[in-house]
């Protein structure tokens, strides 16, 4: 009984999962067009997609999210934001990306008309949430699909070389703070080399 329970509330976690997943994407698909409508060139536009939603258009988490957060937006596609639910406030936190982030964007496989959506690499994305760590990111960070799919040679590339985030973030206090949380991680979480 208690298996097939755990089985119905997982089959419904992934439901839940897919509707949100669906619901971002068709979002940024709409944007998409409502830009080619709205802006008559022949520009296309890049934005790119951090934070929770990026997590889940990579498909490693269902969680809900209430807005979209984008870094990278053009001017150009400010007045359709509000329409989407897009949030620029993640550009104070710039600093909490590795320096070199630009180069390993993960084009996604939708929109492109108009606007090419992207996310930071996994990678990427773990560092901006240990740098943040609110109890969200710790989650997001923590979960089973996230750790499973890390690069953690590339992680730790990210996490400590002179050119990366340490090139980024603005001061050594703050890049303290993150590396002991970043150890606390790589600790509890890195598979054992075998």
């Amino acid at each position: 009984m208690i298996l097939e329970n755990t089985i119905i509330e997982n089959k419904k976690g992934c439901f839940m999962g897919k509707m949100i997943l669906d619901d971002l994407r068709k979002r940024l698909e709409r944007l998409d067009e409502d830009a080619d409508l709205m802006i008559d060139n022949n520009d296309r536009y890049q934005m790119v997609i951090v934070g929770g939603s990026a997590f889940i258009l990579m498909g490693k988490l269902t969680r809900a999210t209430h807005d979209i957060d984008a870094l990278s937006v053009p001017k150009e596609l400010y007045s359709l934001l509000g329409k989407y639910d897009i949030n620029t406030d993640v550009e104070a936190y710039i600093d909490n990306f590795p320096y070199n982030f630009q180069d390993r964007l993960q084009p996604l496989p939708f929109g492109g008309t108009k606007v090419q959506f992207y996310t930071p690499s996994l990678e990427d994305l773990v560092i901006a949430k240990l740098c943040s760590f609110r109890d969200t990111d710790k989650a997001d960070v923590e979960s089973e699909a996230v750790r499973n799919s890390l690069d953690w040679d590339l992680l730790e590339h990210l996490a400590t070389d002179e050119d990366e985030l340490r090139a980024s973030i603005l001061n050594d206090w703050r890049y303290r703070d993150f590396y002991i949380r970043y150890q606390e991680y790589v600790e509890r979480w890195r598979p054992c080399e075998s």
